[in-house]
């Protein structure tokens, strides 16, 4: 089922919610919500930000969200969104060297490339052509990079990139299972910096840090 975005206008609308600094709402065919990511200052906790969500929508537009299918990421004042050129990887943390692109007829391909210390993996991912999917391709390739220093398994739940203000930001949101403990949302996020496929891949590595650190 492709992915859509029926709902402009209430993207907009929850943009105006104080402390949201961007909103993309992902629908189906019939225009009824199926994913909504919300970048938002701190200040409020993220289930208050995810309460607003719902009031808005409902007051507004008589659109009923399920709280499940909204996720937040909270970027405080003085933490801007960390670019490679702004935070240089350590050694000893993972780095992505090398992102390729391609298109085969209707599909899309990609492989990412990736360095930890001397050692290096690949990872590869495949969906339709289309910038609304391409975003998910590159995440879904450097998770598959990943794998091999992951260790668990790792899913990719959704990959875009935002407009927040004047910028865009590539923000990806992944499940892990985690043993003992079940499955985890993850979240993170990066600038984007002329590349969004780097941004993507990047924002992944986000999402993942302290599980490639521990």
């Amino acid at each position: 089922m492709p992915t859509l975005r029926l709902l402009p206008e209430l993207e907009e609308a929850l943009r105006q919610i104080p402390g949201v600094r961007a909103a993309s709402v992902v629908t189906g065919p019939d225009a009824a919500p199926t994913e909504v990511h919300v970048l938002a200052a701190p200040g409020k906790t993220a289930k208050q930000v995810v309460r607003d969500v719902q009031s808005l929508a409902m007051a507004r537009f008589d659109i009923d969200i399920d709280h499940r299918i909204v996720s937040v990421v909270q970027l405080g004042e003085d933490e801007p969104v960390r670019g490679a050129a702004e935070c240089e990887p350590s050694p000893t943390r993972p780095a992505i060297t090398g992102i390729t692109v391609r298109t085969a007829g209707e599909q899309t391909q990609v492989s990412v490339q990736v360095a930890d210390g001397e050692q290096s993996f690949e990872g590869h991912g495949e969906g339709p052509v289309g910038p609304v999917h391409r975003a998910r391709v590159v995440a879904v390739a450097t998770v598959a990079a990943l794998g091999e220093l992951l260790g668990r398994s790792c899913q990719v739940e959704s990959a875009m990139v935002v407009r927040a203000g004047q910028r865009e930001v590539a923000l990806s949101v992944l499940t892990m299972s985690v043993p003992r403990v079940g499955e985890q949302v993850l979240t993170g996020t990066a600038m984007v910096r002329g590349d969004e496929a780097d941004a993507v891949a990047r924002s992944v590595l986000d999402a993942l840090n302290r599980q490639l650190a521990s």
